[in-house]
């Protein structure tokens, strides 16, 4: 009886060792097939990348091509001043009363980053910073781009439209000047390629208050599209954005209406004999709370170019 029961012991024992196997092999060969998938994925990933990054080489040629007949054309008047410091420059204007100044503004975007564990290579995304002057000059009403790195069209559809609605509320004709706009960054490596409508709220902004004779605040920024109307639309990488403008040091973050927000995750693990069961979920948390622990920095949300400005206007 003793033997028996040792041997229909072993038989169980064999029969669970064989069952837990063969469920490993099945996860791993799960693991296998979806890492199999995300390879692919990547290389797919990577293909489109490359055919994109020609593409705005494209435009930044057409670009510069236009700039240079641009500067060929125009000849600057001799009462021009320019003053060192906060980049401004005295641009003369044909409309009755009117005068104008440059300034820069520092705009933020989010900017694909591949890493690499050994294994497999994932693409995350993180917040960068870009600096925007506008020089508005004597010309044929152009909207153009100058920029050391290739933008896309959204981008320049984004400066013409923030170039209709600056016109629509600071009441100044631009039907016979030409604006251009131009995007640097410290490290023009960290911007791979310019595109996306998100830095139109900020160019808008800057044109703006350019128009109106303003000065911006450099201490604060913003993120949002522009709309022929003059509300300021979605975006994405909110949060990235928003962690690079409180390493920058601004003081309040401009984002649009309902998106002042972060995702954190939070994981629960439970151990049912020697497995170990681990489930995280995301939550939607207020964003500035987070900002202002830790960077001293609030997180607003705007839903209109002329309630941005009243930030932009206003030292903080």
């Amino acid at each position: 009886m003793v033997s028996r029961a040792i041997i229909y012991t072993l038989i169980a024992v064999i029969a669970i060792s064989i069952f837990a196997n063969y469920s490993l092999y099945q996860s791993i060969h799960s693991l296998e097939k979806t890492s199999e998938n995300l390879k692919q994925q990547n290389n797919e990933l990577y293909q489109k990348t490359q055919e994109l990054q020609q593409t705005l080489e494209n435009y930044k040629q057409q670009n510069n091509d236009l700039a240079e007949k641009l500067s060929k054309a125009t000849v600057p008047e001799k009462n021009d001043q320019t003053t060192v410091g906060r980049e401004q420059t005295s641009i003369p204007s044909q409309s009755k009363g009117v005068s104008s100044s440059t300034e820069s503004i520092t705009a933020v975007a989010v900017r694909p980053v591949l890493v690499n564990d050994g294994f497999f290579e994932t693409t995350t995304y993180e917040g960068t910073v870009m600096k925007i002057t506008v020089d508005v000059r004597d010309g044929t009403g152009l909207a153009l781009v100058n920029t050391e790195v290739p933008t896309g069209v959204d981008f320049q559809t984004s400066a013409k439209t923030a170039i209709k609605v600056a016109q629509k509320i600071s009441g100044v004709d631009l039907s016979n000047k030409d604006v251009i706009f131009s995007i640097s960054s410290k490290n023009n490596q960290e911007l791979q390629a310019v595109d996306g409508p998100s830095a139109g709220a900020a160019m808008t902004a800057l044109l703006t208050s350019d128009l109106s004779g303003k000065q911006i605040d450099d201490k604060v920024l913003i993120t949002g599209t522009i709309l022929p109307d003059g509300t300021i639309g979605r975006v994405g990488g909110v949060a990235e954005k928003a962690d690079a403008a409180g390493k920058y040091g601004a003081k309040i973050f401009l984002v649009p209406n309902g998106q002042a927000l972060a995702h954190v995750q939070s994981c629960d693990e439970k151990r049912s004999g020697v497995f170990i069961y681990r489930s995280c979920t995301l939550e939607e948390k207020p964003l500035s709370p987070i900002m202002e622990e830790k960077y001293g920095m609030k997180v607003i949300e705007v839903d209109t170019i002329e309630k941005a400005s009243q930030y932009f206007n206003t030292k903080t």
